[in-house]
């Protein structure tokens, strides 16, 4: 058997294209995962789930971004709605401060359920997390 002799040369400047560019094959595999998290993320704050909806409407502000950062495409799956991190950290003693929440400008709090009950507290324990970002993470992998 004879020797096989193999020679290999890369353009630089066509590799990084291919990697960095927002139409490229590598950024849009990113894109494609980002809206399997986005889609997941979605999922679990569904109806059909055992965890609350009242609106909709942090469920449907996440969204899929795919961005460049430093010359490298970047994908941010997320949401804008303010009351999210409420939502997915948990408040009260469920939350990151571990406390009680109590009223700050009344003796007592009040608000409406979804039976349209009044209730009024002194204090509240608060939501338990529903990490919907975090627990969809996962989904980007396949």
């Amino acid at each position: 058997m004879g020797t096989t002799k193999v020679h290999h040369q890369s353009n630089s400047r066509i590799l990084a294209a291919y990697l960095s560019s927002p139409a490229g094959p590598v950024a849009k595999d990113l894109f494609r995962r980002g809206k399997k998290v986005e889609a997941k993320a979605k999922k679990n704050l569904d109806n059909r789930s055992p965890r609350r909806v009242d609106t909709g409407r942090l469920r449907s502000s996440i969204t899929t971004q795919l961005l460049n950062v430093g010359g490298k495409p970047v994908v941010r799956v997320g949401t804008n709605v303010y009351y999210a991190l409420w939502v997915h950290d948990g408040t009260g003693i469920y939350g990151p401060k571990g406390t009680y929440i109590y009223a700050k400008r009344a003796k007592y709090m009040s608000w409406k359920t979804k039976g349209g009950k009044r209730v009024y507290a002194v204090k509240t324990k608060g939501m338990k997390p529903n990490p919907f970002l975090k627990d969809a993470v996962m989904a980007a992998k396949d």
